[in-house]
């Protein structure tokens, strides 16, 4: 029994100190081999006084076994023995506690050094997105349209803000979509990002095209914010203390809109000259399985200067421009279908007011030029997979030349996969001079992380 205990016991401090090994590689900490090298002996000076210790314990038990054992009694002798057992176990299970906790104080800045120093806390996430887009339209026939191919790298820089770049590359060339810096621990519920990105207007404006729930950007976010709301900028987010969600971001941009060619971006300018922004948006919920998003937008620019573009003026000299939007979405989730079951009904509207283009800054301007735009779009969630939708899409020309656009585009999304997605949409196109069927399959994939993926809206 004592030979067995003995090994027992040694065989839990010998795993102890192999696991502790075999936790610190060498070279892994950034120690030196002589500095292993004193390590390992120290621990097997340890080692050496705990068996000679332990070995001092069972002689002791034998001892006393052998002074509290009755012959004529076996099973009455028996009883003694685990009481007098009893005290120097418990020391000696002290003991193993006591050395254990030694060894892994002595090791513990290795270990955090180890952790510091692990490469991958040095790697940034990344991801890319591939988006390809096959179309046939009465007017122009077919064609196979590579959009895009998104390589996105996200990380923290430290414990005060983190950093995201979108890159991506298309039939076009190559471009920065986005990148910027965003702070993580400002006081007072700031959060402050910097750079160029996405700007808080609207609701799908931000979203990046394989992000939209439907093929195509709608064209009243063409027309009037310009595309995607890329802008180079500064923005300021709060969010309220309140127990009602609240938040409110202030921007200031050279311009807003990725395609928004009243601007040049490149051009420095007065702060006259500058897009400020001023959104503020809120979640309300109805019940456990009914939500609403709803938020406004309002920017203005106070001037908006002519530039000439193959020797004729396109824009608007030092005149003012003002474009508001109201965007509302409601979704029904019922709890015991999780995420694969639901509705979603999204709408937007936008008012874009401007001066009429009258070539110098001394001719008085008695009417200004107004335009509507807006769409809608319901989405059902039948499946985990199988999601049919339908889009309404209405815009008037900012300028008021040509006449109103309108589309109505039903599609219907397969998800192959959580990283893969199918899209078959139908576009019934009704502009002045164009009237057009359009059919269009839209393949997307995600490789890898990537810093937005798929959203749910």
């Amino acid at each position: 029994m004592g030979f067995t205990l003995k090994n027992h016991r040694l065989l839990r401090i010998g795993l102890a100190v192999a696991i502790v090994g075999m936790l610190s590689p060498p070279g892994a900490y950034g120690q030196t081999a002589e500095d292993l090298q004193r390590d390992l002996k120290a621990m097997k000076a340890e080692l050496q006084q705990l068996q000679e210790k332990m070995k001092k314990q069972e002689e002791l038990i034998e001892r006393l076994s052998k002074q509290k054992a009755v012959p004529a009694q076996p099973a009455v002798s028996a009883a003694p023995t685990p009481a007098a057992a009893g005290p120097p176990a418990a020391e000696q299970e002290q003991l193993e506690r006591r050395v254990t906790e030694d060894i892994l104080r002595k090791i513990q800045p290795s270990l955090t050094a180890a952790n510091k120093t692990f490469p991958a806390q040095f790697n940034p996430a990344i991801g890319l997105i591939l988006d390809t887009v096959g179309s046939y339209k009465e007017n122009e026939r077919g064609n196979f349209e590579f959009r895009a191919a998104e390589l996105g790298l996200s990380a923290n820089i430290d414990p005060f803000a983190r950093g995201y770049a979108i890159i991506t590359g298309s039939s076009s060339g190559f471009d920065v979509e986005e990148a910027a810096i965003v702070t993580t621990s400002l006081p007072y519920n700031l959060t402050v990002k910097g750079g160029r990105f996405f700007a808080e207007f609207g609701r799908l404006s931000k979203f990046h095209d394989h992000d939209l729930p439907f093929v195509n950007r709608p064209v009243a976010l063409d027309r009037f914010v310009g595309g995607e709301s890329q802008a180079d900028g500064v923005e300021v987010s709060w969010l309220s203390p309140l127990s009602q969600y609240l938040t409110v971001t202030l921007g200031a941009y050279n311009k807003l809109g990725a395609d928004n060619q009243r601007v040049d971006n490149t051009v420095p300018r007065d702060f006259s000259k500058f897009t400020y922004l001023v959104r503020p948006a809120t979640f309300f919920s109805l019940t456990d399985s009914n939500s609403i998003d709803l938020g406004a937008s309002y920017a203005y620019t106070p001037k908006v200067d002519t530039f000439t573009q193959d020797g004729v003026e396109q824009l608007r000299n030092g005149k003012l421009r003002e474009l508001a939007g109201v965007d509302l979405t409601y979704r029904y989730t019922p709890l015991s279908q999780a995420q694969y079951r639901g509705l979603i009904w999204g709408t937007e509207a936008l008012y874009n007011r401007e001066d009429p283009n009258v070539g110098d800054d001394t001719t008085p301007v008695f009417r200004r030029r107004d335009a509507f735009s807006m769409y809608s779009y319901v989405e059902a969630r039948l499946t985990r997979r199988y999601y049919p939708g339908f889009l309404f899409d209405f815009a008037q020309d900012p300028n008021r030349i040509q006449g109103e656009t309108k589309a109505y585009s039903p599609y219907f999304t397969i998800w192959l996969s959580e990283f893969q997605r199918l899209r078959l949409q139908y576009t019934y196109n009704d502009e002045p001079q164009n009237h057009e069927n359009q059919f269009f399959v839209q393949w997307t994939a995600v490789l890898g992380s990537h810093v937005h993926g798929f959203r749910d809206r």
